[in-house]
């Protein structure tokens, strides 16, 4: 009797223990690269910062300091995130293997593609959020703020609004792989994903307000892409099912 009872907790188990393993693998992963990447703090923080010294008024062009430890701190942030953004082919990889054994043999096929697709995404996202919505969103604030006061940026609270909205955005361009990933998984379908786009725009502008500063630049900036993504995952979803039907 009671090895029938314990039978049922054994898969459970399993897939604890294989969750820790990737959990592991991809921590692992992180924590090899920030290493090395600590060694290069500097020269990743006067990278980083371009986009800061880009929008402030000519004649004042600098990052403060407000602490001894400011300097420090920042440098363990950018070793992290930097070590967090490369590291991504690996702890993607483990996600995606984790993943696997849920999915039909005729959809086994599509996890390499998936990991690829998860890979190029993350960094379009992340990309796009240096290139692109940071620079703007940095022009817009400071240039608002300039008209009553002179900007004095500390490197830390710069470090801590860069890293959430670069990790925000690569995270959210996931978006088009975890909506695949559901549909496989038989828990949405593209009906679904067409009912509840009107709810789809509330969302996006609800997290883009979340995820980035109160301005409506970087706030558009995220919700556009995501609703276009949505609208692509519809498509996607039609076009697999459709083919892995047929």
């Amino acid at each position: 009797m009671e090895d029938n009872a314990q039978k049922p907790k054994q898969p459970l188990l399993s897939h604890f223990a294989e969750l820790r393993f990737r959990l592991i693998r991809s921590l692992w992963a992180i924590l090899i690269i920030f290493s090395i990447a600590i060694f290069f703090s500097n020269e990743m923080i006067n990278f980083l910062k371009v986009p800061l010294l880009d929008s402030l008024p000519e004649g004042n062009k600098s990052l403060y300091f407000t602490g001894p430890l400011d300097v420090f701190m920042v440098s363990l942030k950018s070793s992290f995130l930097v070590a967090f953004i490369l590291s991504c082919p690996i702890w993607i990889y483990q996600f995606w293997s984790f993943l696997a054994p849920a999915l039909h043999k005729s959809e086994k096929k599509y996890i390499r593609p998936f990991i690829l697709a998860s890979i190029i995404l993350f960094f379009t996202g992340v990309s796009f959020c240096f290139a692109f919505i940071i620079p703007l969103t940095l022009k817009f604030l400071i240039g608002l703020g300039s008209d009553v006061g002179v900007p004095m940026i500390t490197i830390t609270d710069y470090f801590s609004l860069l890293s959430l909205m670069i990790i925000g955005f690569g995270l959210v361009f996931e978006l088009p792989v975890i909506l695949l990933l559901l549909g496989f998984l038989n828990i949405i379908s593209s009906k679904t994903l067409i009912k509840y786009r009107r709810h789809v725009i509330v969302v996006s502008l609800i997290l883009s307000a979340v995820l980035t500063p109160p301005d409506p630049v970087s706030q558009l900036g995220l919700a556009i892409p995501l609703y276009i993504m949505y609208e692509i995952s519809i498509v996607l979803l039609r076009f697999m099912k459709g083919k892995g039907k047929s």
